[in-house]
């Protein structure tokens, strides 16, 4: 039977993918400079973006290509978390690809990563949209390839081509756990439609192997959202790769991959809730204590950052482990939230650099308040949002995170959470009192701001603070796009 496909569903992944070729063809004219090739994923970037707000004003909802692909509010919303973030990652991409004084050489090779992170945008829009495990794992590793090349993008640091073989090598042992669950999700139900192994666990089937598929899908999400125990390669990640690659890494495929996690457990697996929210809740509770202790001992800000990721994974899944409306409303606020703020506080620490280099070390931030107070000011407010003060976009994130907890009854889980957050505040804060009240140990090298880096700085720190004010902005369609 013909496969009746509906192009108008798949616009902004049409979109993605067109401004991908054009990528690539401009990328063959040598004489045309390669900083055209940022601006040109800007753009198409931010067409898919308006297509996507459009269709999900206009409710252009439904399903294609056999009911394997599903267009609804969900999907929607995640598409503008996505996009958003590879629009940010893009705009301050254009500077920092030119390298500083020390770093020359790299202009001749925009083409390929400005591929890479449209081919990773690509593959989180189909795993939101996935109505299939087979797709959502299509999309998962669309994503995961171009996420390894570009991890160990920068070859001639060592460094680099670490972080790309520990996130190759992990993330390869992610997704045979992921596949070996569907295999068994199939052997137990006999599809890997996600409507009929709905229909299946609605019917009271609950074989071994179905709740074992289950399980390693925990596991394989785990993986690729960094969550404790399975964050390992996290810290080594960030630390490694390139400061932009490390903000997108750190933003889009996270929630792409809790946009799958949501959709299948607590749509799919809607019946089974008892079996695995425990394993849910404890992994919440794991993942904020220990992300968040973690990061205490830090003394590297990308490697702080890092920790600081895998603690917030631990606040998305207090939604997830709500498993109300509610609760997957505030995890896709939480997770829009979080995007924006991550990828602000990583561009602070790009605009943080010397002739020299990248400043990493937290004690090389001391005098940055006034020796750079624009810079500071917008760091402290990413600080801030991330720990959770009001009136920044955190605080209204783990807010509502915290509301479906306690009316899904889980009062412990809200508790650790507030001492989590509580905790983070210590670490998040040391970097402020360092940077307005420690002496620096030498001069502090004062370097023009690149525009682009700075306008992307400024529109994280709107978003911030603008969510942070108004949040029924995004509050309301998150929840009339909640499954």
């Amino acid at each position: 039977m013909p496969i009746d496909i509906n192009w108008q569903l798949l616009m902004p992944e049409l979109v993605i993918a067109s401004t991908l070729l054009l990528v690539l063809v401009f990328d063959m004219v040598d004489a045309l400079s390669k900083t055209v090739l940022g601006w040109l994923t800007l753009v198409g970037t931010g067409i898919a973006l308006w297509v996507s707000v459009a269709m999900r004003l206009d409710n252009t909802y439904g399903t294609t290509f056999g009911g394997m692909f599903a267009v609804d509010g969900f999907s929607l919303f995640f598409n503008i978390i996505f996009l958003v973030s590879t629009m940010l990652v893009s705009l301050i991409s254009i500077n920092y690809l030119r390298g500083n004084s020390a770093e020359r050489g790299r202009e001749r090779r925009q083409g390929p990563y400005y591929l890479l992170i449209l081919l990773a945008t690509l593959g989180m829009m189909l795993m939101a949209a996935g109505n299939e495990l087979i797709v959502v794992f299509l999309g998962l590793e669309l994503m995961s390839l171009s996420l390894y090349v570009l991890a160990g993008y920068f070859r001639e640091h060592s460094v680099s081509s670490e972080a790309g073989m520990k996130y190759l090598l992990l993330g390869a042992f992610a997704s045979a756990f992921f596949l070996y669950g569907i295999a068994l999700l199939y052997g137990g139900t006999g599809t890997t439609s996600l409507p009929e192994i709905a229909a299946a666990v609605a019917s009271g089937s609950s074989s071994p192997l179905l709740l074992a598929g289950m399980f390693l899908l925990i596991v394989g999400f785990g993986f690729k959202v960094a969550i404790v125990p399975f964050h390992q390669w996290a810290p080594d990640v960030y630390d490694g790769a390139p400061t932009t690659v490390a903000a997108f890494i750190s933003a889009g495929p996270k929630a792409a991959g809790f946009a799958a996690f949501l959709r299948i457990f607590t749509e799919t697996f809607q019946n089974l809730q008892p079996e695995w929210s425990g394993v849910v809740i404890l992994l919440a509770m794991l993942t904020m204590t220990g992300g968040n202790i973690l990061a205490i001992a830090q003394t590297n800000i990308k490697r702080m950052l890092a920790y600081s990721s895998i603690a917030h994974a631990g606040y998305v899944l207090i939604g997830v482990a709500a498993a109300n409306q509610e609760g997957v409303s505030s995890a896709m606020l939480y997770l829009l939230v979080y995007c924006i703020m991550n990828i602000g506080a990583f561009t602070a620490v790009i605009l943080a650099r010397t002739s020299t280099g990248e400043r990493l070390a937290l004690s090389a931030y001391a005098g940055l308040g006034f020796r750079k107070p624009l810079l500071a000011l917008f760091l402290t407010v990413m600080l801030l949002s991330l720990a959770g003060f009001p009136p920044t976009a955190g605080f209204v994130g783990k807010f509502y995170v915290f509301k479906s907890a306690v009316q899904a009854g889980h009062f412990w889980l809200v508790a650790i959470g507030a001492v989590n957050t509580a905790i983070s505040a210590f670490y998040y804060l040391r970097v402020v009192v360092t940077m307005y009240m420690r002496e620096p140990a030498g001069e502090v090298d004062v370097a023009p701001y690149p525009r682009t880096l700075l306008v992307g700085l400024v529109l994280a720190a709107i978003g911030v603070l603008l969510i942070g004010i108004l949040p029924s902005l995004v509050l309301n369609s998150a929840q009339n796009s909640a499954l």
